[in-house]
């Protein structure tokens, strides 16, 4: 995530054997933080009288699942800083390098030292924040970004890094406006753009996080992060061909990066494109064997290709690395009941219905029960179904089968006729509408359900309807 790291601390280390350093490590970073503007480091250069060196005021820190990790950009000229005679400086300088190599308690110490000095000092506050937010000691960090941002409100790293902070502890609608005053700050940096836009399509204000990143992508043309944030706005409104427009520039770039070919796979996965998905998702399970999304995707690829066999062997994989993985154990259902191992199917749905309570696990094990003869208590879940998600075509279908398999023709009537309506391509609810057409006399009618029904087989397959429920991508 943090690309620069390495190349910034073989610049301070060179700068400490006193070879020249240099600033432009400052304009090479393209994380998800951004850093301090140099306008503002050559502004507190010039209030101090010394020439513009030493230390880059931004100091990020991201979170990747619960953990808070702090990374410090150095910038500047370490020999210049130390003939200005800048006590404070310097010990600014060996606290974001202390930060930068874990060392909490040593750059805490020389903080503390700044602050007793300068108590009010916006940088040595942000770099405190920094070092509480990786002590885990979130609320401290938060007071200390605010208290920078009320005595300082151009501060471009406070306004980040709380932001950050923010975003970590789940409270995105708080984050949202400190970032849009980061990005008025700096519009023109391109990290702070695409983390807006990200914020918005959080917050499924799809339009808003289009237009944003699309200004990130416009400052940045070749971004991948940005393309793929793309991508993911076109998937969630539907435009799955814009997204995989977006993707194929990003595989272009980035022809091996895992990520990238991990959200080429589920936009083809969606597209139905099985065969341009397949080859991806194997490759990303040869690398990566132990990665569960990929064992996922594949298993994915699989069911949509019809390998039933494969899908559940690699599923049964998936559930011993993610045991408490809902998703796994519907899929795993859905295969089994294809492969009409009824019994087993019913319970691996019952497990994914104990992780999370789902109308689609519900209506496969709604199946899986009527298959194995309790037509009763099929009904009943089918019935809980449609009353909690009117819209679900398939358990109306379902539940208009039962029905009329029972003579309850009226109801059965009712239920197929939803079903139709909600779904007019599925083939099993347009036979059996037929058939409750022709057993109330309307021949008419049932002739007309039995054409669509006879146009719907020759296009697909009379099987279960299964919704691929997609995972959460690998964390970087």
């Amino acid at each position: 995530m943090w690309n620069v790291l390495k190349a910034t601390e073989r610049t301070v280390g060179a700068a400490l054997r006193g070879r020249p350093a240099w600033n432009s490590i400052l304009w090479q970073y393209d994380g998800p933080m951004g850093m301090e503007c140099r306008d503002r480091v050559q502004r507190r250069a010039a209030t101090e009288g010394r020439p513009y060196s030493s230390i880059d005021r931004y100091n990020g820190f991201g979170g990747v699942k619960n953990l808070i990790i702090g990374m410090v950009i150095l910038v500047g000229v370490v020999a210049a800083q130390a003939q200005s005679g800048d006590v404070n400086l310097d010990r600014l300088n060996e606290a974001a390098r202390a930060i930068t190599e874990g060392q909490l308690p040593r750059a805490e110490q020389l903080l503390n030292s700044v602050l007793t000095a300068l108590p009010n000092d916006a940088d040595a506050l942000n770099l405190l924040g920094v070092v509480r937010a990786r002590q885990n000691r979130k609320t401290e960090a938060e007071r200390l970004f605010r208290r920078v941002l009320a005595s300082s409100p151009t501060h471009l790293g406070a306004h980040i890094n709380l932001s950050e902070l923010l975003t970590t502890t789940n409270r995105s609608a708080e984050a949202l406006p400190i970032l849009i005053s980061a990005h008025k700050l700096a519009p023109d940096r391109s990290e702070i753009t695409l983390k807006l836009g990200l914020l918005y399509a959080e917050k499924r204000d799809y339009q808003q996080a289009l237009q944003v990143l699309e200004e990130a992508l416009a400052n940045k043309p070749d971004d991948v992060a940005t393309l793929r944030a793309l991508a993911r706005v076109a998937r969630a409104t539907g435009n799955f061909e814009k997204a995989l427009s977006h993707l194929i520039e990003a595989r272009r770039l980035a022809p091996q990066s895992p990520a990238v070919l991990y959200d080429f796979g589920v936009t083809t996965l969606q597209m139905d494109l099985v065969l341009d998905a397949l080859p991806v998702f194997e490759q990303l399970h040869r690398d990566y064997p132990r990665e569960p999304a990929y064992l996922y995707g594949l298993a994915a690829a699989h069911w949509r290709k019809g390998n039933t066999a494969e899908t559940t062997r690699l599923l049964n994989e998936y559930v011993k690395l993610q045991p408490r993985e809902p998703s796994g154990w519907y899929l795993l259902g859905a295969a089994l009941l294809r492969q009409e191992q009824t019994a087993e199917a019913q319970a691996a749905l019952q497990r994914s219905l104990n992780l999370k309570a789902d109308p689609d696990t519900e209506y496969l094990l709604g199946v899986s029960i009527d298959k194995l003869g309790d037509r009763a208590a099929a009904i009943k879940i089918f019935q809980k179904i449609v009353q909690a998600r009117p819209d679900h075509a398939a358990a109306h279908a379902a539940l208009g089968t039962a029905y009329r398999e029972a003579a309850n023709y009226t109801q059965a009537r009712k239920e197929l006729e939803r079903a139709v309506e909600l779904d007019a391509n599925d083939l099993r609810a347009n036979y059996q509408l037929g058939l409750v057409y022709a057993k109330l006399g309307e021949k008419d009618a049932a002739r007309k359900m039995f054409d669509r029904a006879d146009e719907l087989r020759k296009r697909q397959h009379d099987q279960e309807r299964v919704i691929l429920k997609l995972i959460d991508p690998p964390q970087p």
